[in-house]
């Protein structure tokens, strides 16, 4: 594998010449692998092209999923599904596993959107997530839903770059220290840990962290 600097971020620092992936997508990869993904049924939100067809290639059902507020909720979209993650089209238990990466921090109710993906997991099942996070403060909202279903500002607007559109997409939650402990308390039974994945060879050459959220079995 060959890479390219493409960012100073530390987790999109060097992209993959061939997939075109960057450091947390390759980790999180290499913690699917790790968890035996193969030949289970899976639900990737906002997948990248290299998770695509990993997941596509690997797992014995898989279904991808973005959201467009103004489309059918449950559509197909080309090789997509529409699915808002705080008002999933799908049964309870579905799922071995749900992938998101990088989608926490963008959702409005960041715990419905747990909640709902707990509830599409087996028992025993995980939520294998990246998101970036600060480690020098707890969790802290930067924006809010109002009782009119509005956003308010708590903090300056800040977008994330988005592949579906190019106004990019508003951060809600700066998520902290405390994440494990706010996955935990979410869902009653749930467990979460971080998983460190430091490899040069993979081309990431520092450490980036990948969360398991785990059903109790």
């Amino acid at each position: 594998m060959t890479f390219a600097v493409v960012s100073d971020s530390p987790r999109e620092q060097l992209m993959c010449s061939g997939c075109g992936s960057v450091p947390r997508q390759r980790a999180l990869i290499q913690v699917l692998a790790d968890l035996h993904v193969a030949g289970t049924d899976v639900h990737e939100c906002s997948p990248s092209l290299c998770t695509f067809w990993f997941l596509k290639r690997q797992c014995r059902t898989f279904d991808a999923s973005y959201f467009w507020p103004d489309r059918p909720a449950g559509a197909r979209v080309g090789a997509v599904r529409n699915v808002d993650l705080g008002k999933q089209p799908y049964a309870d238990a579905g799922f071995d596993f749900v992938v998101t990466q990088d989608v926490l921090e963008h959702v409005p109710e960041p715990t419905a959107a747990i909640r709902e993906i707990h509830r599409t997991l087996r028992r025993g099942g995980a939520h294998v997530f990246t998101v970036p996070r600060n480690d020098w403060h707890d969790t802290e909202p930067r924006a809010e839903l109002t009782k009119s279903g509005d956003l308010r500002h708590l903090k300056p607007p800040e977008y994330h770059r988005d592949p579906i559109r190019t106004s990019g997409s508003l951060v809600i939650t700066d998520w902290g220290m405390d994440l494990e402990q706010r996955m935990a308390q979410a869902v009653p039974g749930v467990t979460c840990e971080a998983r460190v994945i430091h490899d040069p060879v993979l081309g990431i050459p520092n450490p980036v962290e990948v969360f398991v959220a785990r059903n109790p079995s």
